[in-house]
């Protein structure tokens, strides 16, 4: 895949179009029939690669818009000089107009190669110049910039935006170090040596002209780095600040963060969801369905032109989440709730318990207002109390321990933290022998488990899992984890 089109995905994906690898290919395969000459045919092509929905096409129309139109102005006014500099050069003698091209660090013409090559001063005076122009390239940044090539120009500008990664701008505190960059990707300090030599000549003109024509290919340069940061930048500090909501403790998230934070929960919900929701087909392909073959070859006289091969569901699992709402937990519990409520097609069976001293099920809550206002609702009623896992643990249970079977899957979340009661182990030892697992979740760091009130060293030999929990990419591994071993 080329860049332009790796940039233009990226594009896409932070515009929220979602973009496969298998259709980012496509993309590739298709850009290598059409070219990118053809503007409105490749956008026609590419929308019916990566744009599925009404939605998504109207984000491609405006990305592909954005992205291949090219507003470089790029005005080197006063072409005329450049006219009368080559009139000026044809008019004067072959000595002048050799020295005049060698200022220019254009290569002689061939016949002045012939005569250069004759004589042992012409070759040795070409590599002093050659490390005034900077590299000896026969079309030099002077060069274009005094011959007024716009189009050589903006095909400089971008390959040295290219090498400086101007992709990767994300802070408008950058603009003036990447123009700088692409800039001296150009050739910027031979064009400044040039200006200078000319000074010391007292080329006071020509030394002006120069400076004028650079000053004017900085506004292009800056003008192509801001156009780049409006193309990505917004989606890239909003992935950014993403990528840091994820790692951040979730009781430290701040209440202008619970919007974007419950949008990436239902990502991540809906993309484990679909992961889960496919038929799970056994490894070994060799288990043949007898009787569903023999039936579905009836009408070819019983010869097996089909097959039928033996499939087995996704077992989904009984969930039973039990989550202390008392102080810090109570974020954690926020989106635990949201994350397994989000995953009702993988996860149909949920039933959920709220405490910090009673226990009682908030199920029916989440039923009539929905994961967002279920849980404010539930520490309303059940939070505000001192914590006291024994007395929940004994609620718990009266409630529902005839229901704990093989399927189930008891989620507890909670820091452990008893206030000097007793725990009751003996509850969570026995509602272990009868489920299928029990994962306790801790938002606190192991280094404090059973430090004070903590009866976390006394609860965690009696769970399947005990670990911490207090982030959305923890919390993503916990719910990712649980349905990987549903089967």
């Amino acid at each position: 895949m080329d860049r332009p089109l790796a940039e233009f995905v990226d594009m896409l994906r932070y515009a929220d179009v979602p973009v496969s690898i298998g259709e980012a290919l496509d993309a590739g395969r298709t850009i290598e029939l059409l070219g990118y000459e053809d503007r409105g045919l490749l956008k026609a092509a590419l929308s019916q690669v990566m744009a599925k929905t009404i939605e998504e096409m109207e984000s491609f129309d405006q990305c592909f818009d954005e992205f291949f139109t090219s507003n470089v102005k790029l005005d080197l006014q006063d072409n005329s000089l450049a006219e009368e500099e080559r009139e000026l050069a044809e008019s004067s003698d072959e000595n002048s107009a050799l020295n005049a091209l060698e200022d220019m660090d254009t290569p002689p013409p061939a016949a002045g190669n012939a005569e250069g090559s004759g004589g042992g001063s012409g070759s040795s005076d070409e590599p002093d110049e050659g490390e005034s122009s900077g590299e000896g390239d026969p079309r030099t940044l002077t060069d274009m910039l005094v011959q007024g090539d716009r189009t050589e120009l903006t095909l400089a500008m971008t390959a040295a935006a290219d090498r400086a990664n101007l992709s990767n701008i994300v802070l408008m505190t950058q603009r003036g170090l990447f123009s700088r960059r692409i800039m001296e990707e150009m050739g910027l300090n031979d064009v400044t040596r040039e200006i200078s030599r000319r000074r010391r000549e007292e080329d006071e003109e020509g030394a002006s002209d120069l400076s004028g024509r650079l000053d004017i290919l900085f506004d292009a340069v800056r003008d192509m780095v801001e156009r780049q940061l409006a193309l990505t930048a917004d989606g890239k500090s909003n992935q950014f600040r993403q990528d840091v909501l994820k790692k951040v403790k979730l009781s430290n998230i701040e209440n202008r963060d619970f919007r974007l934070m419950r949008e990436m929960v239902r990502r991540m919900a809906k993309r484990l969801t679909d992961m889960n929701s496919r038929v799970k087909k056994v490894k070994n392909r060799g288990h043949l369905d007898i009787r569903k073959t023999m039936r579905r070859n009836v009408a070819y006289d019983g010869i097996l032109f089909e097959t039928h091969w033996k499939q087995k569901q996704k077992d989904r699992p009984k969930v039973l989440a039990v989550c202390d709402v008392s102080g810090s937990v109570a974020a954690v519990a926020r989106f635990l709730l949201l994350f397994l409520y989000s995953m009702n097609e993988v996860l149909p069976n949920v039933r959920s318990f709220a405490f910090s001293g009673e226990l009682g099920e908030i199920t029916d809550m989440f039923d009539r207002y929905g994961p967002e206002e279920a849980v404010p609702h539930a520490i309303e009623k059940f939070g505000g109390r001192s914590t006291d896992y024994g007395r929940a643990m004994e609620d718990f249970k009266d409630m529902v321990f005839g229901e704990i079977d093989s399927r189930t899957t008891v989620i507890i979340l909670g820091d452990g933290r008893s206030n000097g009661a007793d725990p009751r182990t003996d509850i969570l030892k026995d509602i272990k022998t009868r489920a299928k697992r029990v994962i306790w979740l801790n938002p606190e760091r192991k280094s404090v488990w059973g430090s004070g009130d903590s009866e976390m060293l006394k609860i965690a030999p009696y769970c399947t899992k005990a670990e911490v929990c207090n982030s959305l990419n923890k919390l993503e591994l916990v719910i990712r984890d649980l349905l990987k071993t549903s089967s």
